[in-house]
């Protein structure tokens, strides 16, 4: 397995209500319409909350100012996920998403890693 986590910032001007409720509506339903195109198994919106606390640690520890939410985008394979660099119907999907993503998503200040699972505790 391996999932993009892709931590969102949301657009300048736009508040966290129409951001979320862009991104759990028309966004969400744009992923899982395309999911088996790019061989998506598993799709999570993680919504940033508790703006206040956030804020609180983010100035204790003196971090970056705290991301809108990070989506979880899971393959079987890392050759699932890179296959839209090889398959034009993949490749024209990830078109779409990232089309779509431009108008909800601050596309500079937002992050993507890639990762694997190691399970600590649980």
């Amino acid at each position: 397995m391996i999932t993009i986590h892709y931590c969102l910032h949301r657009k300048p001007g736009m508040n966290r209500e129409d951001f979320a409720a862009y991104w759990r509506g028309p966004h969400a339903e744009l992923v899982k319409s395309l999911a088996d195109t790019l061989r998506i198994v598993r799709y999570v919106q993680n919504h940033g909350a508790l703006a206040e606390v956030a804020a609180q640690m983010q100035a204790m520890r003196n971090t970056a100012e705290p991301f809108d939410g990070v989506a979880a985008i899971t393959f079987d394979t890392p050759e699932d996920l890179v296959r839209g660099n090889t398959d034009p119907a993949a490749a024209q999907a990830q078109a779409r998403l990232a089309q779509d993503e431009a108008q909800f998503i601050d596309i500079a200040r937002s992050s993507i890693v890639f990762t694997t699972p190691l399970t600590v505790i649980g």
